[in-house]
C-alpha cells in the first residue's frame, strides 16, 4: 500500500506535463474544429493553468510549438519511468520534480490572480461571498501539492543515500 501511494506521488510531476502538454494540443484541437464543443471544453478546462505557457507558444513557430509539445511528452514519459524505478537517476528525479514544481507553483499564482473587472477595487468595496478556491484554483493547487510531495520524496531518497554511503565508508574505515 505505501508503495503504490509513494508512486502516485512520485508520478505529480508527470501529471504537471501531461496537462501542458495537452494544453498545447487542446490549441491545435480548437483551430481545426472551432465549432466542437470537446475542443471548447478540453481548451477552457486547460487554460487557466497553463495560460503563459500557450500564449507564448501559440505566436512562436510550428517547429518550436511542435517541438515544446512533444518535449513535454517526453518529460511526462521520463518521468513516469522515474516513478516506476524510484532508486535509479535520483538526481534527475529531483531535478524534473522541482521543474514541475516551479511551473505548477507559477500556475497556482497564474489562476488565483485571473478576474475580471474589480481590479481597482478595495476588499471594502467587494460583495461580502466565501473566500473558497475556485474550480481551476483547487486542481491546479492539488496538483502543487501532489508535486511538491513529490519533491520531498526525492529529498528523502537523496539524504537516505548519503546517510547509506556515509556509513558504508564508516564501516569500510572502522
Amino acid at each position: 500500500m505505501r508503495a503504490s501511494v509513494l508512486t502516485i506521488i512520485r508520478l505529480g510531476p508527470c501529471a504537471a506535463y501531461m496537462v501542458a502538454a495537452v494544453s498545447l494540443l487542446s490549441v491545435v484541437q480548437l483551430g481545426n474544429a472551432p465549432s466542437s464543443p470537446l475542443a471548447w471544453a478540453v481548451y477552457t478546462t486547460m487554460l487557466p493553468m497553463t495560460r503563459i505557457l500557450v500564449l507564448t507558444l501559440v505566436s512562436a513557430s510550428d517547429v518550436v510549438f511542435w517541438g515544446a509539445t512533444v518535449l513535454l511528452f517526453v518529460a511526462a514519459a521520463v518521468g513516469g519511468y522515474l516513478a516506476l524505478r524510484p532508486e535509479r537517476f535520483l538526481r534527475l528525479r529531483f531535478v524534473h520534480a522541482h521543474a514541475a514544481l516551479i511551473a505548477s507553483g507559477l500556475a497556482v499564482l497564474q489562476v488565483s490572480q485571473n478576474s475580471a473587472g474589480l481590479a481597482s477595487a478595495s476588499f471594502s468595496q467587494l460583495p461580502p461571498l466565501g473566500w473558497t478556491f475556485g474550480a481551476g484554483t483547487s486542481a491546479a493547487f492539488a496538483l502543487f501539492v501532489l508535486i511538491l510531495l513529490a519533491c520531498l520524496s526525492a529529498h528523502v531518497a537523496i539524504i537516505k543515500n548519503i546517510c547509506g554511503s556515509y556509513r558504508q565508508m564508516n564501516v569500510q574505515t572502522g
